[in-house]
């Protein structure tokens, strides 16, 4: 068993910058290795893992600066720049395809309030005993003389 003060226990960010690690990659090793963790205590606490001090000798990395972003390829900014590009692309199609689908609803309320007053006018024309304008016939009548011509 190591010796007491051959272990510190630290928080992940801590274990990061001393290891010039990510805080992710901090995690994934902790598990990997089953370091022991402890939870906090309190909400908004952060959990602390025992980090053996040997892995911070074996390894000497330079630590990160406070604030830095690391675990990120060069270019971050171009990518980050594409994605909104990409992003506003798709946001103008939606608004397009939004647009469109409004207009094909006033189109299509169109057509069935127009298919209504179509359908009113046959009723009106074809009831039974009327008489169809212009032929003198009673709608049956017109109806037969219609399809014979």
């Amino acid at each position: 068993m190591p010796e007491p003060d051959q272990e510190r226990w630290l928080t992940y960010a801590e274990a990061a910058q001393l290891l010039g690690k990510t805080q992710e990659a901090v995690r994934a090793l902790a598990r990997r290795q089953h370091w022991p963790r402890q939870s906090p205590n309190l909400p908004g606490g952060h959990a602390r893992v025992r980090v053996p001090e040997n892995l911070a000798r074996d390894r000497p990395r330079p630590a990160l600066p406070v604030g830095q972003v690391t675990g990120q390829p060069d270019g971050r900014d171009q990518v980050v720049s594409a994605f909104d590009r990409a992003v506003t692309a798709l946001q103008q199609q939606l608004d397009w395809a939004r647009h469109r689908i409004d207009a094909l609803e006033a189109d299509l309320a169109d057509v069935q309030s127009a298919e209504r007053i179509a359908s009113a006018n046959v009723q009106r024309v074809t009831r039974p005993g009327r008489r169809a304008p212009g032929l003198g016939l009673t709608a049956p009548t017109a109806l037969g003389a219609a399809r014979r011509k």
